[in-house]
């Protein structure tokens, strides 16, 4: 008998918010592996080694250090885990800074319960994600469209969306 068992990704969570935490935690734990959820950078560094996540969803304002910062210092190790950064920062700066940094994924807070399992199904993928914001976000527009994270649909909506843009 033959059974088709689904690869549930690894997920490290790193946020020094402990209600967003347990509310992210309880959001994915029955689709994903939560391997452990942190509450600064420092236990982010120590541990993600050990841990060895897939996927990384890290806050950018972490306490200690900034997720930028553990995302910087991550890519001189071996880690695999693709990165992907949970933010209440939707400026095309920081989202742009995400992605020069390494990320595969940026999710808006305010957009968590919409977008954070597109975002690691896409990323876990080999894709790429961004939270989508107003239609009259032009910077959004340009930036999304720039990484190749937008597709236009005919009711000229825009929706992220993996691209050929390999993480």
């Amino acid at each position: 008998m033959k059974t088709d068992i689904a690869v549930r990704p690894a997920l490290l969570l790193a946020d020094d918010n402990p209600a967003l935490l347990a509310t992210v935690v309880e959001m994915l734990d029955s689709g994903y592996r939560v391997v452990a959820s942190l509450a600064n950078g420092a236990s982010v560094l120590d541990q993600i080694d050990l841990l060895n996540p897939d996927i990384l969803l890290l806050d950018i304002s972490l306490g200690d250090l900034s997720g930028f910062d553990v995302a910087r210092r991550l890519r001189d190790r071996p880690s695999r885990a693709k990165i992907i950064f949970l933010s209440i920062h939707e400026d095309v700066e920081f989202v742009t800074a995400g992605f020069d940094i390494g990320a595969c994924g940026y999710v808006f807070k305010s957009r968590v319960v919409e977008d954070l399992r597109k975002a690691i199904e896409i990323v876990y993928a080999g894709g790429r994600f961004v939270s989508p914001t107003s239609l009259r976000s032009v910077t959004h527009f340009l930036l999304t469209i720039a990484l190749g994270l937008m597709s236009v649909s005919s009711s000229d909506t825009f929706e992220a969306v993996s691209s050929s843009i390999i993480c």
